[in-house]
């Protein structure tokens, strides 16, 4: 957990995108968020409400995926355009 924490504060002292302890902790609790809406639609009986929910927090998590991989994608080019 210090290695997550030791990221945390070198992303805040850092500018720029470098917050990969960040990131896995938001992936974390995007699980967890994940595993108490499927308990709780089983526990309410299949809610739509909740079931809403879980669906909206799924197309969240995928947005954020596909948007990090893109800021990933533009930080290796701009390294090879440096090396270049």
């Amino acid at each position: 957990m210090s290695g997550i924490v030791n990221d945390i504060v070198q992303s805040i002292m850092t500018p720029g995108y470098t917050a990969k302890g960040v990131i896995k902790l938001m992936f974390y609790a995007f699980y967890i968020l994940f595993a108490t809406l499927t308990i709780m639609i089983f526990l309410s009986g299949g809610n739509l409400h909740v079931i809403a929910l879980l669906l909206l927090s799924i197309c969240l998590f995928l947005t954020i995926r596909w948007f990090i991989a893109e800021m990933d994608r533009i930080k290796a080019q701009e390294q090879q355009e440096k090396k270049d």
